[in-house]
């Protein structure tokens, strides 16, 4: 008599399992989340200074570092 024995490991409860290509994934949405913040906390800046151009990359270091102190980082 055979007996049929399943190749396939079980899982065990309550484990989450996520590939590789989904941490990237997730990476990416915070890193367009957070791009898109500095982006508009630039422009506020930006237009705190009287929509004055020459100083785009000024502003979006200052909008980087603001959010970063208050991130606590």
């Amino acid at each position: 008599m055979e007996t049929n024995v399943s190749r396939t490991t079980p899982q065990r409860a309550g484990t989450a399992h996520t590939s590789p290509s989904h941490d990237k994934a997730a990476h990416a949405g915070q890193a367009v989340k957070a791009t898109a913040a500095i982006a508009l906390r630039a422009y506020e800046l930006y237009e705190k200074r009287g929509r004055k151009d020459g100083q785009a990359l000024e502003d979006w270091l200052n909008a980087e570092r603001q959010l970063a102190a208050a991130a606590g980082h």
